[in-house]
């Protein structure tokens, strides 16, 4: 079991600051996620993994991290976020939270708009000295609101790109550290029942095995997220004690 090294999803992203005038904040590298959880189901549709705040309709606790303002002022604040009720009613949608920098919650609701995921503006907060200064995701519905990214900017009309590639290439550009590639004697690609039995016996022969999942929890179908749970053939054919 030592050796098995579980990696909860290829893509990791980390909070970048990359010159004097923007900062990127990836929302699944928050130091502290709260009541936020980390989704990841969706990359490849959207881009990258996200935090979700799934509290069954009572707002989350705050997910906070720090980030070091290089310049003091006015600073604008975007989130990429998605009102995900709009596929299926028009109006405001469920997921509303806002984004708090220090002391300060800035007054744009944010989720609850739109149909896509998309850069939305959080407000601005000014800045009188400069340094490290608290970001946090205000949840206040706990109804599934999303947070993919917050940018940073003393420039209000430098709004990340939207499109997926040119999104890509943003992030590539604001992110300087690379993922480390590691050598694996047996990949296995799903935690589910099948793929965790297939590690623990690979591993039990002393096999290096890197486990892949793209759920916050282990069991696929059979985790507490989804709770379709084995069930079996007890005392029937061809399994008779």
């Amino acid at each position: 079991m030592k050796k098995i090294i579980a990696l909860f999803t290829a893509l990791i992203s980390f909070v970048a600051c990359t010159s004097s005038n923007d900062i990127l904040v990836e929302a699944e590298s928050f130091s502290t996620k709260g009541g936020w959880s980390v989704d990841q189901q969706f990359t490849f549709e959207m881009g990258s993994p996200y935090l979700i705040a799934h509290g069954m309709g009572n707002a989350v606790e705050d997910a906070t991290t720090t980030v070091s303002l290089p310049r003091t002022g006015e600073w604008h604040i975007y989130a990429r976020t998605y009102n995900w009720t709009s596929p299926w009613a028009e109006g405001r949608g469920a997921g509303g939270f806002r984004i708090g920098v220090g002391d300060e919650l800035l007054p744009n609701e944010l989720g609850v708009e739109g149909n896509a995921w998309e850069w939305q503006y959080a407000g601005s907060v000014n800045i009188e000295k400069r340094g490290e200064q608290t970001l946090r995701l205000h949840d206040l519905t706990g109804f599934e609101g999303r947070c993919d990214a917050i940018f940073l900017t003393q420039d209000k009309q430098a709004t990340p790109p939207a499109e997926m590639s040119a999104l890509a290439d943003f992030r590539s550009k604001h992110n300087p550290r690379k993922a480390t590639i590691k050598e694996f004697d047996f990949v296995v690609v799903g935690g589910g029942v099948a793929g965790m039995c297939a590690a623990v016996a690979a591993a039990r022969l002393g096999v290096k095995v890197a486990l892949i999942n793209d759920r916050p929890l282990w069991g696929g179908t059979n985790s507490s997220e989804t709770r379709v749970h084995l069930g079996g053939h007890i005392e029937m054919e061809p399994y008779v004690n």
